[in-house]
């Protein structure tokens, strides 16, 4: 087995310390000079997954590839590895925004800012899903909560807020005061909805945004679970909103409805804002699909949670 250790300079815990993150590898790797290693420090925005693809197509062995970065990083790596047999990802997360952390708990996060723990743990199998052209392991939104994530972030920056509490300010703007809201068709195997929604959430994982439940996703089910958010009256703005952000949305059936699905396509007359992974877009139709077990995922050890319970790959490095 060969090791790939990607670094995003640019990543929020990165900046400014590249040659600290280098040091941290080699020192691990050195102790265990038989481990065959490369690393590559990206030099700009979807760098690393043509540089993985290159990378692993000319190896004839497995590789692990470690993403070291926030969310953006961990995507262009997935997007690198997905549909390679012979190519594993490993993250450790040093972003703002680590979305993916909280699936196996935010107190985890020393377990995967680990070295040794990625190089010497198992592999999980899991789920992502195909948005357009593109692979997604935790989620999609369109709509407003992407306008939302967007602001939310500068809201956090600007008044050194939480950033629950500034996605929660910003959501409450877009949602339900400048009323964003459209037209959208959405096509599942289970039928077709045609209506107007605030936005639309497709997850794979069991939280999305600033950790607000999806409770109902898992990342190994073989399904997406889509919901769909409508335009909520002032006077239930707050009841309904609190309930939303607890994952208890099911109170206001008439706001919030959950679909599962194995494809969907969503279109709109008008340019949809669209958010993969964090990764924003615009377009005026996306098609989705499952791919089941489509990504060799390593688990640090010390890791207890419903949706890792499925066979763990049992080959070592």
């Amino acid at each position: 087995m060969k090791h790939l250790c990607i670094i995003n300079p640019v990543a929020e815990h990165i900046k400014g310390h590249v040659d600290e993150i280098i040091e941290i590898i080699q020192d691990f790797f050195l102790l265990n000079p038989r481990i065959k290693y490369a690393i590559h420090v990206t030099r700009w925005k979807r760098d690393a997954s043509g540089f993985i693809l290159r990378y692993v197509n000319n190896a004839s062995e497995i590789v692990r590839v470690y993403a070291f970065g926030g969310g953006g990083t961990l995507f262009e790596v997935i997007n690198g590895v997905v549909g390679l047999p012979n190519a594993q990802v490993a993250w450790y997360p040093l972003g703002k925004d680590n979305k993916f952390l909280p699936v196996f708990g935010k107190d985890k996060l020393n377990s995967f800012q680990s070295v040794r723990n990625l190089c010497l743990s198992r592999t999980i199998t899991i789920d992502t899903i195909l948005a357009g052209k593109h692979y997604v392991a935790a989620n999609i939104l369109i709509g407003a909560e992407v306008l939302a994530s967007g602001t939310g972030k500068q809201i956090s920056k600007l008044f050194r807020l939480s950033r629950k509490t500034s996605y929660y300010i910003a959501g409450i703007w877009y949602f339900f005061l400048k009323k964003e809201n459209r037209q959208y068709r959405i096509e599942m195997e289970s039928g077709e909805l045609n209506g107007n929604f605030a936005g639309i959430l497709i997850s794979n994982i069991p939280n999305h945004g600033a950790g607000i439940p999806a409770p109902e996703a898992r990342f190994n089910d073989g399904y997406m679970d889509l919901y769909t958010i409508k335009q909520i009256p002032h006077n239930y703005l707050i009841n309904a909103v609190r309930d939303y952000f607890r994952g208890q949305y099911a109170k206001w059936p008439e706001y919030f409805s959950h679909y599962r699905c194995k494809k969907a396509h969503i279109s709109s007359a008008s340019d949809m804002p669209i958010s993969l992974d964090g990764e924003y877009f615009y377009d005026t139709v996306l098609d989705l699909k499952i791919s089941p077990a489509s990504l060799d995922f390593v688990c640090p050890p010390n890791i207890n949670y419903p949706a890792l319970k499925q066979a763990v790959n049992e080959e070592l490095p």
